[in-house]
């Protein structure tokens, strides 16, 4: 990732692929980052929601985020530049954390 990209400089799609090249389950699409996490219940589901909010509000970052039973799926971009910054490959990052944390696998990837 280039070292002068700051909070509020939109990626370059070439940028994007780099930051998600190890972030299983992430894609850049329509403008945005895209993921699904599928949890083993759907409490584990309100329960990785809940975190990921947490972790938002702590980077003063407010993704799209959907529930749907044993799924999560977000959409994040910022709203404030039209585009992808470093602030949500941030983000992208910590939610991945999270995922691993409450044991959701990400829609499309195979466990080993």
């Amino acid at each position: 990732m280039s070292a002068d990209a700051d909070d509020t400089t939109r990626l370059t799609e070439e940028q994007i692929a780099e930051g998600l090249a190890d972030l299983p389950g992430w894609a850049f699409s329509e403008g945005s980052l895209t993921y699904t996490a599928v949890c083993e219940t759907p409490q584990a589901a309100i329960d990785l929601v809940a975190a990921i909010g947490q972790a938002a509000n702590g980077q003063n970052h407010h993704p799209d985020l959907l529930w749907s039973y044993d799924e999560v799926t977000l959409d994040l971009r910022s709203h404030d530049v039209e585009g992808v910054t470093i602030r949500d490959l941030r983000l992208a990052r910590a939610v991945s954390a999270l995922s691993g944390e409450f044991d959701a696998t990400p829609l499309g990837v195979d466990e080993a």
